[in-house]
Parts: C-alpha cells; structure tokens; sequence
C-alpha cells in the first residue's frame, strides 16, 4: 500500500510538475533554443497550459528576442491574468518593446495583487525614473529598500535621486551607505565620483596599475601618523594587489595643511602598514612624498581642497 501511494505521489508530480522543475532548468543552464523546441512542442499538446506559455517567452527573452517572446507571455496571462509573476514579464517585454505605458500598467496591476512584490515596485521605479518623475521614482525605491535592505539599484537610484534634487546631506549618507555595501565595480566607481562632487571624500577613486579602484579614504585620529581602523580594509586591498601585480609600484602621496612633518610620518605609516603583513615587499615600489598644504583635487570644473589626505600615483616604467 505504502508504495503504491509513493507512486501515485510520483506519478502526480511528473503530470502536473515538471513545468516547474524543467522551465528554471533552460533558463540555469542556457539552453534556451533547447527550452524553446521543448516547451512549443508541449503547449501545442496542451494550449491551455499558462506555464508551458510563460517558459516560452522567458527563453525568447534570454535571447534578446522580445517580439517573439510577446505573443507567449500575453497567452499566458490572458490564461492566467492574476499570475504575478506572468504580469511582471509581461512588463518587462513591454520595456524591452519600448511600450513604456503598458509595462507601467503591467507593473502596477502586479502590485494590485502584491503590493509588497519587490521587483515590480523596483521596475516600477525605473521606469518612473526614465520619465523623470523623481518623486514617485524615490517613493518606490524607499519602499523597496524597506523590502530588501540591500538592494543595491535601489540604493544607488535613490542616492542619485536624492542629488539630483539638491538635498545634499541626505545624499552624502545615502553614497556612503551604498558604496559601504557595494564599494566594487563601475557603479562604485560613478557613485563615489557624484559623492566628491557633492564635496565628501571618504571614498576616492584611484589607479593602481592599468585598474580603476574605489576605495575608503585612508585617515587618521587628529595629530597622529597611524590610520585608523576604518583606513585599513583599504590598505589590504593595496597589498593584495600588489601581491598579485609583481610589478606595480606606486607614489604614497601625504597632505596636511600646515605641518609637512606629520605629512612625512604618515606616508612613511601607510607605507609600514602595508610592508608589516608583507615583509617580502621592497619598499622601494612605494616611494614617498608629502606636504604641508592642502591637495587640491578637480572634479567637472571644480577644485576641493583637503587638508588632509593620502593619494596613491602610480609609477610608471
């Protein structure tokens, strides 16, 4: 008896669920032409059938096919129009079409069902973003942030919106709080760049080497040449580099206004710092240099003076 309910329970499953475990399987593994052959083959048996639909304008759209894709996912919502996630694809074809007022309506009538749907308030946004309408785009994102902390489009599009409408200190902390979880990458790289033009420093983009690289400011307690916990993360991203990179070499470049001595001792710290946990490093693929003003650093047409801080140039060979 026993296995005989086992294989009525198999027998179930493989009727009514292989949909589920084969669809995701073309989508992981990129066989969407595969997916494709399959899944038409399977809805020509069974028209009725949403999912087989759905798979189907899913692997159309991996493969950057959103026409094709359109006439399956319509099919499958028309079958099954309070499926959220039918509706929020068929947003996301309407994007890909540039039919940008039916994926707002798709998108909004998947938070009818599922306000707390966290891609369709995310795309929502986008789109709201793309028409310039701030206000609603940030609404959007804050309540996607509420949703999933760390979203990191949200995070960024949220710090972007907050400088675009001059609120200045509410966008330093929301750069900060992004590039803090996400200091990697061509986003880092553009958020710290709006982040100094809005006159805050903590983070700094630097060249080692033929690499572009964000990272948190090396600084200090006042009056002391050792960096601060905080500087340090950063220092062993230097080292690593250079651990992997045999040949680079780079300036330690110290500034503080007025005092060219504590200038040098922090040079002379960064660079002990970093040859303390490499004793294998030669110290001379970190020359020193330091003074007792200001750096003046140019961002689009302006000029911000930091009275202290510490650059890395690289040298060249």
């Amino acid at each position: 008896m026993k296995r005989f309910i086992v294989l009525l329970a198999l027998f179930l499953f493989l009727s009514t669920g292989c949909t589920t475990f084969s669809g995701p399987y073309y989508l992981n593994s990129q066989k969407y032409k595969e997916g494709i052959k399959a899944f038409s083959e399977k809805l020509q048996e069974n028209p009725g059938d949403a999912d087989y639909a759905y798979y189907v304008s899913r692997y159309y759209m991996a493969l950057k096919k959103p026409k094709e894709a359109q006439p399956y996912i319509l099919k499958a919502v028309r079958i099954a129009p309070d499926n959220v996630e039918y509706l929020f694809w068929s947003g996301v074809n309407y994007w890909a079409l540039k039919q940008y007022s039916k994926e707002r309506t798709a998108y909004r009538r998947v938070l009818e069902l599922d306000p707390n749907h966290i891609s369709a308030n995310l795309y929502l946004a986008h789109s709201y973003l793309e028409e310039g309408k701030l206000v609603e785009a940030s609404i959007l994102y804050d309540k996607v942030i509420k949703l999933d902390e760390y979203n990191p489009e949200a995070l960024y599009n949220r710090a972007d919106i907050l400088g675009r409408q001059g609120k200045k200190e509410e966008a330093v902390k929301a750069w900060k709080k992004y590039l803090e979880y996400y200091p990697d990458g061509a986003l880092a790289m553009s958020g710290t760049e709006k982040l100094n033009l809005l006159g805050d420093f903590t983070y700094r983009n630097f060249i080692f080497g033929t690499r572009n690289l964000t990272l948190r400011s090396i600084t200090f307690k006042p009056g002391q040449s050792d960096s601060d916990f905080e500087s340090k993360n950063s220092l062993h991203v230097i080292a690593a580099m250079m651990e992997e990179n045999k040949d680079l070499r780079f300036h330690i470049v110290a500034y503080v206004a007025g005092n060219a001595e504590l200038a040098k001792a922090r040079a002379i710290g960064v660079r002990d710092y970093i040859l303390s946990g490499h004793p294998d490093f030669d110290p001379a693929r970190m020359p020193l240099s330091w003074f007792g003003s200001a750096e003046e650093v140019e961002r689009s047409g302006r000029t911000f003076k930091l009275d202290e801080s510490i650059q890395f140039i690289t040298v060249i060979n």
